[in-house]
């Protein structure tokens, strides 16, 4: 079933699973190099994040957190949209949703042009963002690929000897919904998308762009 679903999403979103210099599991270091994790513990590195992603450029991708940036926490205000863009019909396009960074953006120029704390209009936004420059709220497409690939992100979370495996949590996505209650898209324990009310809590991991 996971492979039917990364192969669906690459032929959807146009992305491509070969992989050149930058390999899925290969651990991002501090100094924006990439190590494979059997060569992790003779680098004398210190690993930043994981490869979930590489587009067919076979250079750039996505890279997640080594430990989430909030757990149990609600998605924030459950008054208003932020985010015009909603899926509560088309689940096929719901699910080549990989805008999580500029969802983002949109979330945060939102809450500055109504003079809200960013922390109140999106508590997930702006736990994510926290972690450190570049870092941001994955959308429910990216959540997917990432669930598709955690094998790979367990296996090189081994080889760094710390961080924290998401095996067995929920986490939210920027991807919004109405539905009565406004709602976002979030991942649950086994990988499956599920829409719940933002008032109700679920982790938080960030990921960045390569």
């Amino acid at each position: 079933m996971k492979r039917f679903l990364i192969i669906m999403l690459m032929f959807a979103s146009g992305f491509s699973y070969s992989q050149g210099n930058v390999h899925v599991g290969e651990i991002l270091c501090t100094d924006n190099s990439f190590v494979s994790r059997d060569d992790f513990a003779s680098s004398g590195k210190t690993a930043l994040g994981i490869v979930f992603f590489v587009d067919n450029t076979q250079q750039h991708g996505w890279v997640l957190a080594l430990n989430d940036a909030s757990s149990e926490i609600t998605w924030g205000d459950t008054e208003s949209l932020c985010y015009l863009d909603i899926y509560n019909v088309n689940t096929s396009v719901l699910f080549r949703d990989t805008l999580g960074a500029e969802r983002c953006d949109s979330i945060i120029r939102t809450a500055q042009r109504i003079g809200w704390p960013l922390a109140t209009y999106s508590s997930v936004v702006a736990s994510a963002v926290q972690t450190g420059e570049g870092w941001y709220l994955p959308s429910i497409g990216q959540l997917m690929i990432l669930y598709a690939n955690l094998p790979e992100i367990n296996a090189a979370i081994d080889a760094i000897g710390s961080g924290s495996k998401m095996t067995g949590q929920k986490y939210w996505s920027c991807t919004e919904e109405n539905a009565g209650l406004i709602s976002a898209w979030m991942m649950r324990y086994n990988g499956g998308p599920l829409v719940a009310p933002k008032n109700n809590t679920a982790n938080v991991r960030a990921i960045r762009n390569f």
